[in-house]
């Protein structure tokens, strides 16, 4: 008996889809890119702080690029507006974007921002058939709450990569 549990645990733990690696970034990257070299999203974001519920919203279009369809790291813009008709520009950054360990992190160049991240292999992020969703993490006490959806937004030029505070 304690054979049979011993082969049925073996074949059960550690199975390697359950790890982080990179052929899962890949993957993840791959849904998050819609197998393509850069994409767009863009969508309600409402940063919450812990007790206190919302602090702000606004609605952001992030473009996600890569150098290839293999890569797993590189470079993206998020702008922001105070609504959904794009007419109303807050502010925009550039950022990098890669993996560490489970975790994507999003680093702004924007002077104050704190860098973003979010475990790819839980449901802190999601993308799935109603668009991509879920929390970014600042090391402050903010949560960022997102819901993008496939965007053909192609304006970049016109917003600068600054605050317009």
């Amino acid at each position: 008996m304690a054979m049979v549990l011993a082969v049925a645990l073996t074949m059960t733990s550690c199975k390697k889809e359950d790890s982080d690696s990179e052929e899962n970034r890949l993957n993840f990257t791959n849904k998050m890119f819609q197998d393509k070299t850069s994409f767009t999203w863009e969508g309600l974001e409402s940063a919450k702080v812990k007790n206190e519920g919302t602090k702000k919203e606004r609605y952001t279009v992030i473009r996600f690029d890569r150098a290839s369809t293999s890569s797993t790291t590189g470079t993206g813009r998020l702008i922001a507006f105070n609504n959904s008709y794009k007419t109303d520009f807050v502010e925009s950054s550039n950022f990098r974007w890669y993996f560490n360990n489970d975790c994507l992190y999003l680093e702004w160049e924007h002077a104050g921002w704190q860098t973003a991240h979010a475990e790819y292999r839980t449901s802190e992020i999601v993308i799935d058939g109603s668009g991509f969703h879920g929390n970014w993490y600042e090391s402050t006490s903010y949560r960022w709450e997102f819901n993008y959806i496939a965007s053909s937004f192609n304006d970049w030029d016109k917003y600068p990569a600054t605050s317009n505070d």
